[in-house]
């Protein structure tokens, strides 16, 4: 095939119809996915009304920047807002939950763009995800399972090396057991189920493994009040808000062991 500019003068290109043009092509050229931040931008509040200024006007040209909030969020505060931008555009709200910066995670970006006196952690704010007014918050995504948010791991301070061998070991001791699942260190979710319906196995299994890691997961958890948001699952309520607050510790459970780490889960609702 020969190249377009043999067929061309410039002055002919010139001249070309906006109807020839392949406008659905130049409609996804021009479409702004990200833009030139870092995460310090994030960190503060110098350059917040410009950048919630990007955001609204490559994403969401139709809200309105009266309706971010300002003070103590609430689920419902939160989700009537994260509502209004899924409801206009979708596929953009998406972007803006898993918006691409380094060392941030989902749902943070949103919370920045809506949240008027809120910033991502940073500097003197590194421990927490979040600061809303003068307040750290831990934010986690995860996925909505029977009743618990799942799907998520804590931070890397809680030490939980003793648990993680205390339930490969537990999984070990007995070989149908050991068999139900391939992961060399995870203990899987039908595995602790067959561990927990094993009179010898149970009383150790809650002794030495979920016992001490509830208990470090609950530590960890309501040490500031979390914002749990939907990742992925249900797709139906991505980015959405389920929770604001700490939680009980009769609400933290271990979930599984995988990859050499524990997940926990949280009973919502």
């Amino acid at each position: 095939m020969r190249r377009f500019k043999n067929y061309y003068t410039l002055q002919e290109m010139s001249m070309v119809s906006v109807a020839d043009l392949d406008t659905d092509f130049l409609k996804r050229a021009q479409k702004i996915t990200s833009f030139n931040l870092t995460p310090n931008d994030f960190t503060n509040l110098k350059h917040k009304a410009e950048i919630q200024y990007l955001f609204r006007m490559h994403f969401f040209p139709k809200f309105d920047l009266d309706k971010t909030l300002k003070g103590t969020p609430t689920i419902s505060k939160l989700n009537n807002v994260i509502g209004m931008l899924k409801k206009e555009n979708l596929n953009k709200f998406k972007i803006l939950h898993s918006y691409n910066l380094k060392g941030v995670g989902p749902g943070e970006a949103t919370l920045y763009f809506i949240l008027d006196d809120a910033h991502l952690g940073g500097g003197a704010s590194a421990g927490a995800d979040i600061v809303i007014g003068n307040k750290p918050y831990e934010v986690k995504a995860g996925d909505i399972s029977q009743g618990f948010f799942k799907n998520f791991k804590l931070g890397g301070t809680v030490p939980i090396d003793k648990m993680v061998s205390a339930g490969l070991r537990l999984r070990d001791m007995k070989p149908e057991i050991k068999k139900l699942a391939t992961e060399k260190a995870g203990v899987s979710g039908s595995q602790i189920k067959a561990i927990l319906s094993d009179n010898e196995l149970a009383p150790m299994w809650k002794k030495d493994v979920e016992a001490p890691y509830v208990k470090a997961a609950h530590g960890y958890l309501a040490k500031n009040p979390l914002i749990l948001m939907v990742n992925k699952t249900p797709a139906s309520q991505i980015g959405e808000v389920v929770m604001v607050g700490k939680p009980k510790l009769s609400d933290v459970h271990l979930d599984v062991i995988t990859q050499g780490t524990i997940k926990p889960k949280i009973k919502i609702g």
